[in-house]
């Protein structure tokens, strides 16, 4: 994924840009998700006891994050 944004040797098209930042948009939502359920699953005191939802949150929201990007 370490590809450059504006290629050196010409200028990028508007719609290539606009696909780049649709692509962008819906990396971040799915970064957004991620952390809200990981948030969600460690809500709480640090005198509660761990269970099994934080590691299931965690699973979901690292598989949310291994998912390729959603088309558009």
């Amino acid at each position: 994924m370490a590809r450059q944004i504006i290629p050196t040797s010409a200028e990028p098209s508007v719609q290539e840009l606009e696909h780049r930042i649709a692509v962008l948009e819906r990396q971040i939502a799915a970064l957004a998700e991620a952390s809200r359920v990981l948030a969600a699953a460690l809500e709480g005191t640090p005198l509660d006891t761990p269970d099994g939802d934080a590691k299931a949150a965690a699973r979901r929201a690292h598989e949310m994050l291994l998912l390729p990007p959603l088309a558009s």
